[in-house]
């Protein structure tokens, strides 16, 4: 049985917080967290490859580029709708382990269809198997790590798995690219399947937790617990219903909007002016990507370590560094909007990779707090409908500025942005009261 390390979430002070920083710190098993950042680490490596391989692909069969684009759409529609069944699928079943188990192999199963895919047509099911298959492990994976890890541990949790995500994709383009120069697009795809095939056997060593058990020992510290009764899964509408009564979730799906509107708009934008107002080369661009990446990194461990804190002491700050970083992001729009330069642009960019590396983590921890353990899978899910809303009405807004100068599309995003961060705000009140609340009904 594996030793729990102690605790240094109470602990105040600047070496308290240094201790949270350290992963031997965080008080829950090691196997689930170490397995889980594994592939966090090699997820999506092979779509790197094969995106980096698309000119390859197309002369090996003959695409058309509508063809590629129907490829690319099928795949996102298909991965898309599939978000909410499986939440409930991840509420309803018993060994939500096997979901990720069976995910990740069907997964690499896709993965080795597209480096042998004779034709278009098994590249395209190899894409969606792809796709679809490992959806199961990414919805599954959270309300999992929820429940083998406690509350005051889970933002360093979830924080651990996007800085594995984020290393991974550092990663990735080039070693994919060495592959794909060195061995051809088949060959290295072949090599990405076989890596992720080893990893994705880990997961058969994974036990499932019970389900929520740390919520209750968050709200029960003390003392005997009777035991569980069984209660019946939730159906879908249940459980979409019973996470949907919670005020902080039903305020951030909702904000969640203004990410799929501008975030998409604000990257094109941004880095059109880049090339064109301020005349930086492709080389250039792409050492500020990289410091993006880098700061976006480095920033993610203190998100869950101030978050772990800020629950302990004050829930309520949970909801205000969603609310702050909205207006921050509002707030360098409008400063590149109003001073177009070089200077600003660099600034400005790493200042919102450092935003959206600690604003992103924080998210995704808020709401497992405050929604119950036996509809975490539904609800994690039902902010997707509203981003993807958001990703579709991002034509029309940047339609309404088509033809001006690029400087003035960034300044049509900061009211919806600024909006976006007053509405998470109101929060404030109410995610103490859903915490709680979320501890006692597991």
């Amino acid at each position: 049985m594996e030793i729990e390390p102690p605790s240094t979430v109470g602990r105040r002070g600047l070496r308290g917080f240094l201790g949270d920083l350290n992963p031997r710190n965080i008080a829950g098993p090691r196997l689930p967290l170490t397995v889980f950042c594994l592939t966090a680490l090699l997820a999506g490596w092979d779509d790197t490859a094969l995106q980096l391989a698309l000119p390859e692909i197309q002369d090996d069969f003959g695409l058309s580029l509508t063809m590629l684009s129907v490829i690319g759409a099928v795949t996102l529609v298909v991965t898309n709708a599939a978000g909410l069944p499986l939440g409930y699928l991840t509420d309803r079943v018993a060994k939500r382990v096997r979901l990720v188990q069976f995910g990740q192999v069907a997964a690499n199963l896709g993965d080795f269809l597209q480096a042998l895919a004779p034709n278009a047509g098994v590249l395209l099911t190899g894409r969606v198997l792809g796709g679809v298959a490992r959806l199961p492990h990414d919805v599954a994976q959270i309300p999992l790590l929820a429940d083998y890890y406690p509350p005051s541990s889970r933002g360093r949790v979830i924080a651990m798995l996007r800085m594995a995500a984020g290393i991974g994709s550092l990663l990735a383009a080039p070693i994919a690219g060495y592959l794909l120069t060195v061995y051809g697009w088949r060959m290295a795809t072949l090599v990405l399947a076989v890596m992720a095939t080893a990893v994705a056997c880990l997961t058969f060593l994974l036990r499932e937790p019970r389900r929520g058990a740390a919520d209750q020992a968050g709200a029960a510290p003390s003392g005997p617990r009777p035991e569980p009764e069984e209660r019946r899964p939730p159906g879908i509408w249940e459980g979409v219903r019973a996470a949907w009564s919670v005020r902080t979730l039903r305020v951030l799906a909702v904000s969640s909007v203004v990410y799929g509107l501008t975030m998409g708009g604000l990257t094109m934008v941004s880095s059109l002016m880049a090339a064109r107002d301020l005349a930086l080369d492709p080389f250039q661009r792409s050492l500020v990507l990289e410091a993006q990446v880098i700061c976006g990194l480095l920033v993610v461990p203190l998100a869950g370590a101030l978050s772990d804190r800020l629950l302990v002491r004050r829930p309520a700050l949970l909801a205000a560094i969603q609310a702050m970083g909205t207006l921050g992001i509002g707030c360098l729009v409008l400063t590149l909007g109003l001073v177009p330069s070089v200077q600003v642009f660099i600034v400005t960019s790493v200042l919102f990779s450092a935003i959206a590396g600690i604003q992103v983590p924080s998210f995704i921890i808020l709401i497992t707090q405050v929604l119950p353990a036996r509809h975490r899978g539904v609800g994690l899910q039902l902010t997707a409908p509203f981003q993807l809303l958001g990703g579709a009405l991002s034509p029309v807004l940047l339609a309404l500025t088509d033809g001006l100068a690029l400087r003035y599309t960034l300044l049509s995003l900061v009211p919806v942005l600024v909006v976006a961060g007053l509405l998470q705000l109101t929060c404030m009140r109410s995610v103490a009261g859903d915490v709680r609340a979320a501890r006692e009904a597991a």
